[in-house]
């Protein structure tokens, strides 16, 4: 079995989805940070996004985005530990689930990192570390500033406001109350 490689960030719930379904499906892979050294030699996507899936083969290295489409192709390329279920209606609410998780429950962990002032001060010193962990105060200073406030200032692209966010919260609620007597039945 070929290493594949998995170019992304630890602050990306796609990445982390990707590292969590590479480790639960015990497919070899190596992890390399956006932006880093290593990063200098993945092959180009169409779009810059995270995360970069990058499949061996004997033609050359091919890089694909879109960690839907990731699943979906290990899934046609890795027999073992499956993620996608058999049946075909569980497999529609399987989709579904993972495509409200992309696009909605996303709003709500942007809304939480940013919307609140001790959250945010807390996310934009730690992000900024994802590349380099040795930043020298003053530097880290100078990137929590620049980096919460793009992100303080993304908020309203994703949908949160003050109109917004307590729709949002409430939403969070409500899918994490059915999630929790979900799995208390199991």
């Amino acid at each position: 079995m070929s290493t594949l490689t998995l170019v992304g960030a630890f602050a990306s719930p796609y990445s982390r989805k990707m590292r969590a379904l590479l480790r639960y499906r015990r497919i070899p892979f190596r992890w390399i940070l956006r932006g880093s050294p290593a990063d200098r030699d993945t092959p180009s996507v169409p779009v810059a996004l995270i995360p970069v899936l990058v499949l061996p083969s004997a033609e050359g290295d091919t890089a694909m985005i879109d960690s839907t489409f990731q699943i979906r192709r290990l899934e046609s390329d890795f027999a073992e530990r499956a993620v996608t279920p058999p049946d075909p209606a569980v497999a529609f609410l399987d989709a579904l689930v993972e495509d409200y998780a992309d696009e909605w429950l996303t709003k709500a962990m942007f809304h939480y990192r940013w919307a609140y002032a001790a959250d945010a001060a807390k996310a934009a010193h730690v992000l900024p570390c994802d590349m380099n962990l040795d930043l020298p105060p003053d530097q880290l200073a100078r990137a929590a500033q620049a980096f919460g406030d793009r992100q303080i200032g993304r908020l309203a692209v994703v949908g949160s406001n003050a109109a917004t966010g307590p729709l949002i919260e409430a939403s969070y609620r409500r899918v994490l109350g059915i999630l929790d007597a979900h799995v208390q039945r199991l």
